[in-house]
């Protein structure tokens, strides 16, 4: 079961987090992921929870709400330690609790604002429908948005393999055009780096990181699987996981990075038990994504902004790819995106804004 967390007419509390996930619903980092080992793939509005990812291996455990969410304080902020500091020693950046068994939590998308169709009856869909017509209404004429929002987030990917071959042919794998469009229309983005992307583009990963509109998370080191199935990527062992992304971390943080974050994101969306908990003691939280773009090798920017429009729901956070060479779409299906979004009323935001609201923090 995927576990995310919904909009209430206040912030959330740990205690009334802790009390929605024990009821079945609402609350950040406590899923279980299905066998398979499948990347995570991008969910439709008849449902929005689907897992998406795989692990190779049978599940370890069965999750409920209650027994595997812990929420404190003290669990939902950064702390620096030794080799394990979070890159907001401030508490700039929320994070969400780990759940009780070990496993790092898995941030999927941000509040939503409808509850589930299977959950309601016909008289009260009805009745909820109305009363968020004029919810809508109010905030047209108020100008407020905040409900209403998006977390575009774009993989830096690049592996020893990719840069070899990219050394030979002279193909590029950074993607500076899309980085100056994001600019341009001023879109707040989440990056996620891999730390051979970091080095090799230094100067990039520099620019984007002391940049505000950005915010940069990892993308591990050598962006290899960490599970034994997940597309074409060769696995990391597992007993490399945990290193790999402390490497990750700190190659990026040497390239200049500034605002780098305590989030972390499992190469091509492969997750399964036991990477989740091989990586807890990074103190991450893991941002999958609930609309992954079809961007990966596409050429017509129009196919990628189209599926992007039509699974986007408020709160979504939309996985795409900074690689023009392996997504070359993806600068101009984002000059078509941001608009469109904006048209119909969305507010595009960090990934960590998103977290805040639902620790609540706003």
């Amino acid at each position: 079961m995927t576990v995310s967390v919904r909009r209430t007419a206040r912030p959330l509390t740990a205690l009334a987090l802790v009390a929605a996930a024990a009821a079945g619903c609402a609350g950040p980092g406590g899923d279980t992921t299905r066998p398979g080992a499948s990347p995570a793939a991008p969910s439709s509005p008849a449902a929005p929870e689907e897992a998406g990812e795989g692990s190779g291996e049978e599940s370890e455990e069965k999750t409920s709400g209650k027994g595997d969410f812990s929420a404190s304080p003290r669990s939902s902020v950064s702390r620096p330690e030794g080799d394990d500091r979070d890159a907001s020693p401030s508490g700039r950046y929320a994070t969400l609790p780990a759940s009780i068994s070990g496993r790092v939590p898995v941030f999927r998308h941000g509040p939503r604002t409808e509850a589930p169709r299977n959950a309601r009856e016909e008289d009260g869909e009805n009745r909820e429908k109305n009363e968020n017509t004029e919810k809508a209404e109010k905030a047209e004429k108020s100008g407020d948005k905040g409900d209403k929002v998006v977390a575009l987030t774009f993989d830096a990917a690049l592996s020893a393999e990719d840069r070899e071959r990219a050394e030979e042919d002279g193909k590029r794998h950074d993607n500076p055009g899309l980085i100056a469009a994001l600019r341009h229309e001023k879109v707040p983005a989440t990056v996620f780096m891999s730390g051979l992307w970091a080095q090799t583009y230094k100067h990039q990963a520099r620019s984007i990181g002391r940049d505000d509109l950005f915010e940069v998370g990892n993308l591990s080191h050598s962006h290899r699987a960490f599970t034994r199935d997940c597309r074409d990527l060769p696995a990391l062992a597992p007993g490399k996981q945990l290193a790999d992304v402390r490497k990750g971390r700190k190659a990026i943080r040497a390239a200049g990075v500034k605002n780098l974050t305590p989030y972390f994101r499992f190469p091509e969306g492969c997750f399964d038990d036991r990477s989740r908990r091989a990586v807890a003691p990074a103190r991450v939280t893991a941002v999958a994504g609930d609309v992954v773009a079809p961007d990966a090798e596409e050429k017509d920017p129009g196919k990628v902004a189209e599926r992007v429009l039509k699974d986007v729901r408020p709160g979504s956070v939309v996985v795409l790819h900074c690689d023009r060479e392996k997504a070359p779409a993806t600068e101009k299906a984002v000059r078509r995106i941001v608009p469109e979004l904006r048209e119909r009323g969305y507010r595009i935001v960090h990934v960590s804004e998103m977290i805040a609201s639902a620790m609540g923090r706003d």
